[in-house]
């Protein structure tokens, strides 16, 4: 092994190092354009929560659009309102997004802490952060407002603690009660979702990879961590049935029905999991094949609590009729668990030379498919962004500088067989493509020129004082865009069914005429049209003024 290369590995199994290089790659995935794409429909309904939430101080029965929104507990709304107060900006992604990408990151941490805890290699457990941070469906889902990425970076945090608690020889009790409270924070998140996804799949696949000695020797703390776990989580539950209890029966029934009976798919939805991975799914997909795998990994990790953990997480989430592939994102951590101590073989193979034919073929795909992913993006640069006028010369330049440089990068890598420099290509075009891809992609596949959206609504001080009404229904994402509450209006007999209290501004898809009016002494004024969706900048809303 080449001297430099050894003292490069020396370095980076120091802690100080691995603790800092994590804070470069966290900052550089999560923090970084936080603004640049647009909320998604789940986003919109949490961000008018917290609008609502700070605007009319509805902190412990949460509210969308003026009704009681009780299917998601308030704890990350909490947090984002929080942010919302610090910041005094209602609107500003970067502030609502900021504790979501603040939870996701620590999601990371836990991870390599728990990994720690697991073996006594040190370089493994920083290439399983380096995994999950980088992992597509995980560092995109953390850099949304979505409430996902609380509940389970919650509930990696208790099993680290956990584990903890298990494998000390004396008592333990601060671990348990650590766990305890952080049980507690994923139910208030997203209620038992992460108890079933993760929770269950890693006790099941911890008894049977280490054995139930540590459950037995620490029976008291584990009691007392479900004590704790079930004092926060019933809390605001119980404050609800208390005070909403009919609302709360029926926001129980639809959500049971709502996971038996929407977006079914079927049990084989989710086998295309290890594609979620980005950049490593070649790379899961190999850590999964047991054969190949086993006598691999044994070296580094518990290959039969790493698999069985990954498997059985996968099953139980295949169970449930509703999925969709946002739900995946608890598996990935499992994943991220394995394919680094698959990473950690390949390292430590290609450094001693002791490669099999099917490794050598392994990393000569990834870095012949990194090669043509880096020296192809400033073609796609070039076609949808520079010729396009979205980017500038220069921006343009160095950016296919910088990727054409990844791409020598993967050849070099290739040719020396340094398994090294090949991950540090790959972060590369991951950090790369946060930087340069990521802040120009809507206006590169979605290019509308002078759109005017729904949110130049609120730049409207004259409407500020009428009601919002929309015809027939308004989606999620238009509440939150518009800014305040908007109730709905309908059509009977082709008129329109209007408030006692008038002038009020409506929002209709369809151009109206004063026929449809109730009344000769009504007036309609059109003050206005939106477009909401980029993808059809040719839909618009209008917006008319009903007054006497």
């Amino acid at each position: 092994m080449p001297q430099t290369l050894h003292q490069a590995t020396t370095l980076i199994q120091r802690t100080s190092v691995q603790v800092l290089l994590l804070f470069v790659i966290l900052y550089a995935t999560f923090f970084q354009n936080l603004q640049a794409i647009e909320p998604s429909l789940m986003e919109a309904r949490n961000f008018t929560t917290v609008r609502e939430m700070t605007q009319n101080g509805n902190w412990l029965i949460p509210t969308l659009n003026g009704e009681a929104r009780l299917a998601k507990p308030p704890l990350p709304t909490w947090l984002t309102a929080i942010s919302v107060l610090i910041s005094g900006d209602l609107y500003d992604l970067v502030t609502l997004r900021f504790p979501a990408a603040l939870i996701a990151s620590l999601a990371v941490y836990f991870l390599f802490l728990l990994c720690r805890q697991l073996t006594s290699d040190r370089l493994t457990p920083f290439l399983a952060a380096l995994v999950l941070a980088t992992s597509f469906s995980f560092f995109n889902i953390g850099r949304q407002g979505t409430w996902d990425i609380y509940c389970h970076s919650f509930m990696i945090g208790a099993i680290w603690l956990l584990v903890k608690g298990l494998q000390t020889n004396g008592k333990a009790y601060g671990y348990f009660v650590g766990a305890g409270i952080l049980l507690g924070c994923s139910f208030l998140s997203k209620g038992p979702v992460s108890f079933f996804a993760l929770l269950l799949p890693f006790l099941l696949s911890y008894w049977y990879g280490y054995g139930r000695a540590g459950f037995k020797k620490h029976w008291f703390g584990i009691l007392l961590a479900l004590f704790i776990c079930l004092v926060l989580s019933l809390a605001w539950p119980l404050y609800i049935y208390l005070h909403e209890p009919a609302k709360l029966a029926t926001n129980i029934s639809n959500e049971s029905t709502a996971w038996v009976n929407r977006h079914v798919k079927p049990f084989w939805f989710y086998l295309s999991f290890p594609w979620q991975a980005g950049v490593w799914a070649v790379f899961a997909v190999a850590a999964l094949i047991i054969p190949y795998a086993r006598r691999r990994i044994a070296p580094f990790g518990n290959y039969r609590f790493l698999s069985s953990w990954v498997f059985i997480c996968l099953f139980l989430l295949s169970l449930i009729p509703e999925k969709k592939e946002r739900y995946l994102l608890p598996l990935l951590i499992p994943l991220a668990l394995i394919t680094a101590h698959y990473i950690r073989f390949l390292l430590e193979a290609f450094q001693q030379k002791t490669t099999a034919k099917s490794d050598r073929f392994i990393y000569t795909f990834n870095s012949l498919l990194f090669t043509i992913i880096s020296l192809g993006v400033p073609v796609l640069l070039y076609w949808f962004a520079f010729s396009k006028n979205i980017v500038s010369l220069s921006a343009f330049a160095v950016s296919s500088i910088f990727f054409i440089g990844l791409g020598i990068c993967f050849l070099l890598a290739l040719k020396k067989k340094n398994f090294g420099l090949f991950l540090g290509g790959t972060v590369g075009v991951h950090i790369l493509s946060l930087f340069t891809l990521l802040p120009n992609y809507q206006n590169m596949f979605y290019p509308v020129k002078n759109y005017v959206g729904l949110d130049k609504v609120r730049e409207q001080r004259n409407l500020d004082a009428l009601p919002f009404y929309a015809l027939h229904n308004i989606s999620p994402e238009h509440i939150w865009e518009l800014g305040k509450k908007v109730d709905t209006i309908t059509v009977v007999n082709q008129k329109l069914e209007l408030p006692a209290s008038l002038p009020i501004a409506l929002f209709s898809r369809d151009s109206l005429s004063t026929a449809m009016l109730p009344e000769a002494n009504l007036s309609l004024e059109k003050l206005a049209q939106y477009q909401y969706d980029r993808r059809h900048p040719e839909r618009v809303y209008h917006l008319y003024l009903i007054s006497k």
